[in-house]
């Protein structure tokens, strides 16, 4: 399953895609860094990160038991599902992998791409305007 990134235009708030992030207390704190979480608002789908063919991937999966995601180790295989939150600017941030370090979650400059990983080198948008919605 895939997340893609399109440009929202008038009356396509149908498209419009709200992420729940979750944050978590890690044991040894990185400055500036949150790990997080990131699910689809109103779906049992998280964004996780694994190495296919060595190779970091991005994917939407399914997590039928949410209290799994409450405590992650460092150890665990859970650990997928974390991304370090980077505060850049005014709710600018980017989102790091925390199992596959210097991966992080970027859109394409087309539209309507996948959403994935990439290095900062990439020719990528990994900058997001993050907003808490009530």
């Amino acid at each position: 399953m895939e997340l893609h990134a399109v440009m929202l235009q008038g009356g396509s708030d149908d498209r419009k895609v709200h992420l729940n992030m979750s944050t978590y207390a890690h044991p040894t704190p990185i400055a500036e860094t949150r790990p997080v979480a990131l699910g689809i608002k109103g779906t049992n789908l998280y964004l996780s990160c694994h190495e296919d063919d060595d190779k970091p991937t991005l994917h939407l999966e399914e997590v039928t038991d949410k209290n799994s995601l409450t405590r992650i180790s460092a150890e665990s295989d859970m650990v997928r599902f974390l991304f370090y939150k980077r505060d850049t600017g005014l709710s600018i941030s980017t989102l790091m992998s925390v199992r596959c370090p210097n991966w992080y979650i970027s859109t394409a400059q087309d539209d309507d791409q996948v959403v994935e990983v990439c290095q900062e080198t990439a020719p990528r948008y990994r900058s997001f305007n993050i907003q808490r919605q009530s």
